[in-house]
This record gives C-alpha cells, structure tokens and sequence, in this order.
C-alpha cells in the first residue's frame, strides 16, 4: 500500500500499525493453519501424500500433464495481465466520454487499482491451478489405490505390468542388464484345504510382506495371479548377490504357518533393456515351470 498509495498517507510503518480487528483477523488465520496443519499430519492424508509422490515415477503425473499445466499457467496469467491494462485504459476511456476531468493523479490511481485486482485475479488464478492440480492427483491416487492388490497390498497385474512397460522406456537404463522374477507358492491349494482360506490368505499377506521388504529396495513388486507374484529388479545387481536374496527369502517365508513349511518356485530370467513385456512373461514363465519341474521349492535362472 505504501508503495502503491503513497498519497493516502501509506507508508513502508503502515504494515507495523494493528489494531483490534487485524489482531482478530490475524488470531484467526492462526487458527486455520494451525487447523490445516493437523490434517495435513493425519496418517490418511500421508498416505495420500506418499502414493502422490511414488506417481511420480509411475505413470500418473507424465511429462505431457505438467507442459499442460504450465501453458494453463501461462496463458492465465497473459490474460490477467492484459486484463488489467485494457480495464484501466477502458476506464480512463469512459470517465472521458462521460465528460468527466481524467487528471494525470486519477489516471495513476485507476491503474493503481487495476494492479490490485491484478493482484487478487493472479492469487485466485493460482488457487484455482493448485485445487485443479490437487483434484488430478487425487483421482490418480484413487485410480492408484483401486490398483493396488487389496489382499496384499503389492501392486496388482495391470499397474505391475504398466509399471514395467514404463522401464522400459527409461533411456538412462538402455543397454543394462535386468532381472524378472515370476514367484510361485508351492502347494498353496493343499494349505487352503487342510488350513482353511483365512489360513491361505495369510499365507498370500506374508509372503507378499517379505517379498515386498526384500525386492523393494531393488524394484517392483507385483501380484499377478492367484498365488503368483512377479518382481521387477531396476537396480544392477549380480547373480551371487540375486541368489543370497533368493536363499534369504526361501528361509523367511518357510516359517509362515507352523502346520506346514512354505516354499516357492522362482523362475528368473536375465535381460537386457529393452525387452516387451510379452517377451519377459514368456521366457520368465518358462524358466518357473522349469523350477517346478525340478521339484519346487528352488529357483531357475536362465
């Protein structure tokens, strides 16, 4: 104000100078953010906040979303822009046509004035683009969530495989060397008949618990059948150190169910970026009934 309306007596002090209703006002803006900042704590909305951010390396916030936004951005804020020079120049225009004296001072006040609905247009330009933005993401975030495989909590088929199909095309891994894992449980049929099916789907929970602590630091995690699970390893990693991962896993998951041991069969096939994700369940879904074939309860790679 002070350096808009220096001529009404603002000054660079004004903005020291309270009184009772702007300390109201100023207690009460307290009170809202402190209000906003316990639910921005609450454990949903960081859930929310941690699928938002993992989209940004899956396939929900993609390159050509953010050029769009930037252009809405853009253009918005030309038309605000020209928006205030036109309405300025228009009034200035019509207090003329209406006979009225437009004296230099008038004129600096109308713009003045125009600066400030600039000003208001461009803070509600902004809260209209962060409310669009945080609507997209919680659409992605629901689309996200209904992804998700609600038993265990992995990634189901179609996110896995799109999340794959997205490696793929990451250029700074062309050329590397990859390993997919399809992982089988053994038997799971006979746990479910002689434990029962609240029995079989723990079963399912842990194994895909132990199996998401292990493979997740390397890659992805998916689901992609009945008791089928798929991985995805994005990080270079050697065959000795894949096989201890494997052995180290084979002894976590043994110790599921006290009635029985579990195993699995783990068919893994080793590639080079890029490969078609047909290519990958093919030769991968070789190799697992390969490891079957040599008695379960091992692994194949090829």
């Amino acid at each position: 104000m002070g350096a808009c309306f220096p001529q009404l007596g603002y000054t660079g002090m004004s903005t020291f100078h309270m009184g009772i209703n702007d300390a109201l006002i100023a207690l009460c803006c307290l009170f809202w953010v402190e209000v906003a900042y316990k639910i921005y704590h609450k454990e949903r909305i960081q859930k929310y906040k941690d699928a938002v951010n993992q989209s940004l390396d899956d396939p929900y916030l993609s390159s050509k979303i953010v050029a769009i936004s930037s252009g809405i951005s853009f253009l918005i804020i030309c038309i605000a822009i020209f928006s205030t020079g036109y309405f300025a120049n228009r009034s200035t225009y019509m207090l003329k046509q209406h006979r009225v004296h437009v004296t230099r001072t008038i004129e600096i006040d109308l713009l003045h004035l125009q600066v400030q609905f600039l000003i208001a247009m461009l803070a509600l330009d902004f809260i209209l683009i962060l409310t669009m933005l945080m609507i997209y993401q919680y659409m992605k975030y629901r689309e996200y969530q209904g992804e998700i495989d609600f038993l265990t909590g992995v990634m189901g088929r179609r996110l896995f495989l799109q999340h794959c199909q997205n490696i793929q095309s990451d250029q700074r891994i062309q050329g590397h060397q990859g390993w997919f894992l399809f992982l089988d449980v053994d038997w799971f049929k006979q746990i479910n008949d002689k434990l029962g099916h609240i029995a079989g789907d723990e079963t399912l929970k842990k194994f895909a618990m132990f199996l998401k602590e292990q493979s997740e630091p390397y890659g992805a995690v998916g689901r992609v059948g009945g008791d089928e699970f798929a991985v995805m390893i994005e990080e270079e990693m050697s065959q000795e150190a894949l096989e201890e991962e494997m052995k180290q896993f084979f002894q976590n998951i043994s110790g599921i169910q006290k009635e029985v041991t579990v195993s699995c069969s783990i068919g893994v096939y080793r590639f080079k970026y890029p490969k078609t994700i047909k290519e990958l369940l093919t030769k991968t879904d070789e190799i697992l009934y390969e490891a079957k074939a040599n008695g379960r309860g091992c692994f194949v790679i090829r």
